[in-house]
């Protein structure tokens, strides 16, 4: 399994993968510091994958992963209460689909059905 990373896309608070296992996104702020952390791995105990990515206080990007090939995604969202966060989620070439989550303690998970799936998470209470 190999990962590749773009260094446009780190620039940008995203990362590009490949992958064929089930991947792991933990997304949480620091708000002593005013940003968005984000880190990614998988289940592959073999593959030293674990990356770590942030966006800082004054920055409005969102977070962006592209896989390709990859089967399950498990989003945590480990904010404040009553925080939420926009994900958008794009199969393929198909239309990116967006919807506020809560970002307090939960999980979600997303099944990729085409060879590429892009992600976007933004920052906590975007609208």
């Amino acid at each position: 399994m190999k990962k590749i990373t773009l260094s446009v896309a780190l620039l940008l608070g995203g990362y590009v993968a490949k992958s064929q296992t089930t991947e792991y996104i933990d997304v949480t702020t620091k708000s002593i510091f005013g940003r968005s952390e984000m880190v990614l791995y998988n289940n592959n105990v073999d593959y030293d994958d674990l990356e770590y990515l942030y966006i800082g206080k004054f920055n409005s990007n969102y977070h962006w992963v592209k896989y390709t090939g990859a089967k399950d995604i498990i989003v945590s969202l480990n904010d404040g209460q009553g925080d939420k966060r926009r994900i958008c989620t794009q199969q393929g070439q198909d239309k990116s689909e967006c919807k506020q989550y809560d970002a307090f303690g939960t999980q979600y998970k997303f099944t990729a059905k085409q060879k590429v799936f892009q992600i976007w998470i933004s920052k906590p209470n975007v609208k």
